[in-house]
């Protein structure tokens, strides 16, 4: 595949707040955990881009936050659909693997519906990556096939339960709130994260296996995901929720098991931010943009 220049990262301004639509309004909601965007269908597809782009948030990103991923993905492949799906801390820690299933039944039916769908997928944190567990396997349950994707971006994740970071990842989206606010939010925080712990690190591996290794595991499973993807792991050693020896360990075994990596440290960028590390934004989605010209071209497992 020749190479190719990549473009410029197009300006993402953000509107001004007395006229800005609301976030993620051009988006169709399927579901409690599940928003479709669609594509004027004035525009010519372009054969190089994704047809389908699949973004998985962190848990309980702000919609405002999430649209800073979407609107950049509509400036850079104008003519991909978009399907987003969310997940909180509930859904995260005290839903059942097959509840979560279920929730993205929508998801399957939206990637059904595109017959020649050329699909890209983003996963953010631990929160995301888990979401996309639960579509790969609920797509395989549902065709008998791996998830068609051929680029795997997996975003600040994953990473192993640790208490200090834990607690962390869990204080992340009320992080600005007012001290007498978030007090009462931060005591259930450090109970959970208690809880987590014990679990994690004196409960046999089975009790728990759904709450880390499922996940873990099922990012290397060949039944759910196609075995010719790229996978990209992008992160930063400045990262507070997840640990980056967590995620070169992860790409290590990843290529160990027969897919093809690609790595990118980003300097000086907090969790789910990397596009404000060193290099910017033009690094972060420039990076973005190199993966998927790897990955677009990969034969897809029927």
């Amino acid at each position: 595949m020749p190479s190719r220049s990549f473009s410029p990262v197009p300006s993402v301004p953000t509107p001004d707040p007395k006229t800005k639509a609301k976030p993620l309004s051009q988006f169709s909601r399927l579901s409690q955990v599940v928003r479709l965007y669609t594509p004027d269908p004035s525009i010519k597809p372009d054969p190089t881009h994704p047809t389908t782009i699949l973004l998985c948030s962190w848990n309980n990103a702000a919609p405002k936050h999430i649209e800073y991923y979407t609107r950049t993905y509509t400036k850079l492949y104008p003519s991909a659909r978009i399907i987003v799906s969310t997940m909180n801390t509930k859904q995260f820690l005290f839903t059942s693997e097959s509840t979560r299933r279920a929730q993205v039944r929508t998801v399957i039916t939206a990637l059904l519906s595109e017959p020649q769908m050329s699909l890209m997928v983003h996963a953010l944190s631990n929160g995301g990556a888990k979401r996309l567990y639960a579509i790969s396997a609920s797509y395989a349950a549902a065709t008998g096939k791996p998830l068609p994707l051929r680029v795997y971006v997996l975003d600040s994740a994953p990473g192993i339960p640790q208490f200090k970071r834990d607690i962390h990842a869990l204080n992340y989206p009320v992080r600005g709130w007012n001290w007498w606010v978030r007090w009462p939010f931060q005591t259930v925080v450090v109970l959970v994260s208690c809880v987590v712990y014990v679990v994690v690190n004196w409960l046999p591996r089975w009790f728990w296996y759904e709450l880390v290794w499922g996940p873990h595991d099922g990012a290397h499973n060949t039944a759910y995901l196609n075995k010719n993807c790229v996978k990209a792991f992008v992160y930063s050693k400045e990262d507070e929720a997840i640990d980056w020896r967590n995620v070169e360990a992860h790409a290590k075994e990843t290529e160990e098991r027969g897919f093809r990596v690609e790595r990118k440290l980003i300097e000086g960028a907090a969790h789910v931010q990397l596009f404000k590390g060193r290099g910017g934004e033009l690094d972060y989605w420039g990076f973005i943009q190199k993966v998927w010209d790897m990955g677009r071209e990969v034969e897809v497992v029927e």
